[in-house]
This record gives C-alpha cells, sequence and structure tokens, in this order.
C-alpha cells in the first residue's frame, strides 16, 4: 500500500511524456525517431530545461495520440532558448485579466461612437480572456513580453469586438485602442 503511494505520488509530479513513454514501454530514442527528434532533445523536455519547437510539440502530441497535451509541454519548461518559457510561476497569469476586462470596457466605450451599437455585455470579459490566451502564446514562442506583447495581443482583439458594434475601423483607431488600453494597464493602481 505505501509503495503504491510513493508510486502515486511521483507519477503526479513526472512529466506527462516520460509517464507516457514509461505506460506505452517505449524506449525514448524510438520515440525521438517518430518525431523526428534527438533523444537529447526528449531528455531536455521531459528535464523542463528545454520547451519544444511549436513544429515537434505538434509532433509529439499527433504521436501519443494527444496523450500528451500541447500545454503540458510548455508548463515544465525552464530554458530561455528559441522557445521562451514564462518567466512567471505557473500559477499565475502574466497579465491580470480582471484589470485587463476593466481596462477593455473603458477603450471599448471611449472608441465608440455614441450612435453605435453598445459592445455584448461580456464582451470585455471575454475579450480580456482572448487577450491573456493571446499573449501566452505569443510570449511562449518568442522572448518578447511586456507593454509590447500586450499591445499586440490587444489589437485583434479589439477589432474584433468593435467591428460587431461599428462595422469597419481605420486601423488608426485600432492601433490608438491597443496603446491606449497598454498605457492604462501598466499604470499604477
Amino acid at each position: 500500500m505505501i509503495l503504491r503511494h510513493r508510486e502515486a505520488r511521483r507519477n503526479v509530479s513526472m512529466h506527462p511524456l516520460k509517464q507516457y513513454l514509461q505506460e506505452v514501454d517505449e524506449p525514448i530514442q524510438d520515440f525521438a525517431r517518430r518525431v523526428g527528434a534527438s533523444r537529447q532533445t526528449l531528455y531536455r523536455i521531459i528535464m523542463g530545461r528545454q520547451a519544444p519547437k511549436p513544429a515537434l510539440a505538434r509532433r509529439i502530441v499527433e504521436a501519443t495520440g494527444s496523450a500528451v497535451a500541447f500545454e503540458a509541454l510548455y508548463k515544465r519548461s525552464r530554458q530561455q532558448g528559441e522557445v521562451v518559457a514564462m518567466n512567471i510561476s505557473a500559477d499565475a497569469p502574466p497579465v491580470d485579466q480582471a484589470r485587463l476586462k476593466i481596462v477593455l470596457a473603458v477603450v471599448i466605450n471611449h472608441l465608440l461612437p455614441n450612435h453605435q451599437q453598445n459592445p455584448p455585455q461580456d464582451a470585455a470579459e471575454v475579450g480580456a480572456e482572448a487577450v491573456v490566451n493571446t499573449y501566452i502564446a505569443l510570449s511562449t514562442v518568442t522572448s518578447r513580453q511586456g507593454p509590447d506583447r500586450l499591445r499586440q495581443a490587444l489589437r485583434p482583439v479589439l477589432e474584433e469586438i468593435l467591428r460587431e458594434c461599428s462595422g469597419r475601423l481605420p486601423s488608426s483607431c485600432l492601433d490608438r485602442g491597443a496603446e491606449l488600453a497598454t498605457q492604462l494597464y501598466y499604470q499604477t493602481p
């Protein structure tokens, strides 16, 4: 009983790829050949020293029949290389979604002409979630973070929300909205 408990506890913290390889009893070198990577690369991924490039991550997910989730391959990475791990704790989001929701509501109302249709009630909430997810995705594949990254993540979300309410908006309006939202977000609360 104690042995099973220790084994179960060990598997909880085990990298999902390592756990998959053990469960299917496949040597890492065979799996590496199947996904077109070196066994050293897979060892670094499993140890959390390297995040896989997106193409390799996709091949791993496909080769495991989705037993290893795409997100799980990036959660444990600590390397600052071609694919950069987030410089945040695994539990803390890189952007405060609640604060971003307030900022988006202010900016959307500021950018919409008074005679235009009001945005859906949950537009700011859904938009904030989309911005956070976009920020995370972009920060996973490049090293840029902070205001520039937030501005980049905000623009397409603002464009979609504002297009629903007022039709086509000039690019300068969207750029101004993303800049304003970024400035408001990074102001001291």
